[in-house]
């Protein structure tokens, strides 16, 4: 890794300039996490609270292959449709490969619930079902949250120690 040798006065700068840079990127990441987590709940909320459930038909889209490292994972795309009142609502999702067997069988079907006052607004009910727990939604936000204090940590670590590093003092010529 390249390290840049600095004074130590430029070096001490650095570190409390690289602090207020992780701190902040950390809590604006950390909102950021939480707005999505807590409106992704109020969304489920919402459809839940007068949601009509239908079973809509699956429909696999495409397959995304990932390589990574030497290892090769696949992606797969599903869509499902259903109409409400003769307006067709078309989702997408995606699993991994693991999990997508039972939604490549003939006539595999997916529960869908949508709110009655806005048809528009839809997703799978397993989905929102998951959603709708604030226990597991602010658990998942926790581990999150913390994940994300370690990674500022080590990108703090990573600018103060490796990338600018203090200048080792001049040697002395022996007079």
């Amino acid at each position: 890794m390249i390290s840049i040798p600095v004074s130590h006065r430029s070096h001490a700068r650095i570190r409390r300039f690289s602090l207020w840079l992780c701190a902040l990127g950390y809590a604006a990441l950390a909102l950021g996490f939480a707005w999505t987590a807590l409106s992704g709940h109020r969304n489920a909320e919402a459809i839940l609270k007068d949601a009509v459930t239908v079973q809509a038909p699956v429909q696999l889209d495409r397959i995304d292959e990932h390589r990574r490292k030497g290892r090769v994972s696949h992606e797969y795309q599903f869509q499902y449709r259903f109409n409400v009142d003769g307006v067709a609502h078309t989702g997408t999702f995606a699993t991994s490969e693991d999990n997508a067997a039972p939604y490549l069988e003939e006539g595999a079907l997916v529960h869908v619930a949508y709110s009655r006052a806005q048809p528009a607004r839809f997703d799978r009910l397993e989905r929102l079902q998951s959603q709708q727990r604030l226990g597991a939604v602010l658990g998942r936000l926790s581990v999150g949250i913390l994940l994300l204090g370690v990674l500022a940590f080590v990108v703090y670590l990573l600018l103060t120690r490796k990338l600018f590093v203090p200048r080792a003092p001049a040697a002395v010529p022996a007079a």
